[in-house]
């Protein structure tokens, strides 16, 4: 090979890696030089919302609270926290207090204002596992109310003395873990959802003698839409906690490269960061962490692994007023085989990872001009 093909190749190399200046590029442009690999930009043929179920039970953490966002809409969030006796803990005296401590690590909204959340009992075990976040769980009777900054780091909340005569000899038998089944964290007054760590939620009981420390066994977080998004034109929103993705179809009919081998691929989906960062004064709305890239059939089914795990194409950061994901060599086998039709998969989905429960917003662009673009390195069929 020449010196100066040697040299092309190394370009082509450095323009997936680095991407391109200008997302907004549309239709396929083919670099050919003496046989080289070229570079493909394929934007989405089309851009759509769908829904599928959005599992919060036994996440980072679990939220509560209503906001009200002049660009997404209004969303409330129902918090259900449960907890458990370990095997030599023991109530064996008079209770005096028992507290409720929630850590918080997260909040979406105003944080000058003051969030009133409502404690209630629940009164008999509830599903946490592959429950979507659409599902309405029974609460039982009221506890009591507690108003709180939602920039404080620790919200402790001392529950009723009738509440807990009520409970006494629940906290003294051997099957409390059984027979106590946790507290809904219901929304109030305020403008903000806020989050609580999974793993540092505790119950403290109080004796004369000791503390006991219970444990959070298990969360659930519930989210509904109280009103509709306002957006942009030409612009589609993907937002965790809500079981909403965004799916994306690629025409890969051209012979130019349905036909191709493929070496490299990187997705860009642009983002309106200047209007996720448009907001009213002390009012926060927090971008996702990471965001995944799966494949799905027709009907929108996700292939999985042997685990029962969805097969996950790549990660990203929201970053630079776009997502980039970058395809490693076993997803850029399951694109090849997308190009040439020999696989159920149909679809690109973007979506939020399980494990960290948010109601992050995502704003991507979907228009003419500017949309999700895939930059594909190949090699042409030969003629």
């Amino acid at each position: 090979m020449r010196r100066s093909s040697v040299w092309s190749c190394c370009a082509l190399l450095l323009l997936l890696a680095t991407g391109c200046d200008d997302p907004s590029a549309v239709g396929i442009g083919l670099i050919d030089e003496e046989g080289l690999p070229v570079t493909v930009r394929l934007p989405a043929d089309s851009v759509l919302t769908a829904s599928q179920k959005d599992r919060t039970g036994n996440t980072a953490r679990v939220l509560a609270g209503r906001v009200a966002d002049p660009l997404v809409g209004t969303l409330s969030a129902t918090g259900y926290v449960d907890f458990v006796m370990s095997g030599t803990a023991l109530v064996d005296t008079t209770i005096v207090g028992v507290r409720l401590e929630l850590p918080r690590d997260y909040v979406y909204g105003d944080t000058l204002g003051s969030v009133t959340l409502a404690l209630h009992d629940m009164t008999e075990d509830w599903p946490y596992a592959g429950v979507g976040t659409d599902t309405t769980l029974s609460a039982g009777p009221p506890v009591r109310t507690f108003s709180f900054a939602p920039t404080d780091t620790l919200v402790q909340v001392d529950l009723p003395a009738e509440w807990i005569a009520a409970h006494d000899t629940t906290f003294r038998s051997s099957t409390f873990s059984t027979s106590f089944h946790g507290f809904q964290l219901a929304p109030g007054e305020g403008n903000a959802v806020v989050g609580f760590r999974f793993s540092e939620i505790r119950l403290l009981v109080f004796t004369a003698t000791d503390t006991v420390t219970l444990t959070a066994s298990k969360v659930l977080t519930t989210v509904a839409r109280e009103s509709l998004p306002s957006l942009p034109e030409d612009r589609v929103l993907l937002q965790d906690g809500l079981g909403q993705v965004v799916r994306l179809r690629f025409d890969f009919s051209a012979d130019s490269v349905q036909e191709a081998g493929l070496h490299a691929a990187v997705l860009e989906v642009p983002i309106d960061s200047m209007q996720l960062k448009q907001a009213p004064a002390s009012f926060v709305r927090p971008l996702p962490a990471t965001v995944r890239l799966i494949g799905v059939n027709a009907e929108g089914n996700v292939p999985v692994t042997s685990l029962g795990e969805p097969i996950v194409l790549a990660t990203t950061t929201p970053e630079g007023g776009r997502l980039r994901f970058r395809l490693g060599s076993t997803s850029l086998q399951t694109l090849q085989r997308l190009m040439l039709g020999e696989t159920p998969v149909r679809y690109l989905q973007l979506e939020f990872p399980t494990d960290d429960n948010t109601l992050g917003p995502l704003l991507l662009y979907a228009g003419p001009m500017l949309r999700p673009t895939l930059i594909l390195m190949v090699t042409p069929p030969s003629p």
